[in-house]
């Protein structure tokens, strides 16, 4: 993964912007990682990857109860609660 500082990224926005289209681009402040640029359609595509996993988590645990096995929890609460993180995760990161 490409990496460059906060000064580069600012001072090169543009080129930051291409070099995100070809992968992830790591944004380094006082010599350590501190964001990542991704392409658009990479983001999506991860957003995508941890709702599915997140689901399936959901279902393996419902075929372990209805097994007898673990303990019981609602589906409509756990996807609230995802729900809400989600949203709190968009806050802070407009905030910054």
């Amino acid at each position: 993964m490409k990496s460059v500082t906060a000064k580069d990224a600012k001072n090169r926005f543009g080129q930051l912007l291409d070099d995100a289209q070809r992968g992830p681009v790591t944004i380094e402040k006082y010599g350590r990682p501190f964001a990542v640029v991704q392409s658009y359609e990479d983001y999506q595509m991860a957003q995508q990857l941890k709702l599915t996993s997140l689901r399936n988590a959901i279902d393996e645990a419902h075929a372990e109860y209805a097994e007898g096995r673990g303990v019981p929890f609602d589906r409509d609460a756990v996807e609230e609660i995802a729900a809400a993180g989600r949203q709190r995760l968009s806050e802070r990161n407009r905030s910054r």
